[in-house]
């Protein structure tokens, strides 16, 4: 990793590589890794019927991932994965 740069350059795995070049702004970099790590804790808590802690957290790291795909100018993953699938269902 370059010292000088706040993210990563891709590389790696394909789907870490992948997912670091559409992740290349800073802001939208340090959304996702806020974002992602509270989608995930949101899990359990779900499961565990702590609904209003869950969805808070489930949707405030959703919108922080969203807001940082808005920053970085382009589609979510959940997006592309669907417009994949849709296209070849055509």
């Amino acid at each position: 990793m370059n010292t000088t740069r706040l993210v990563p350059s891709p590389g790696g795995p394909r789907l870490l590589r992948g997912w670091l070049e559409r992740h290349q702004h800073p802001l939208s970099f340090f959304l996702h890794m806020v974002g992602i790590p509270m989608t995930l804790l949101a899990v359990p808590l779900l499961f565990r019927h702590r609904w209003r802690r869950g969805f808070s957290l489930f949707g405030g790291g959703y919108a922080l991932q969203f807001l940082g795909h808005l920053v970085e100018g382009n589609p979510p993953g959940e997006v592309l994965a669907l417009q994949r699938r849709l296209a070849r269902r055509c």
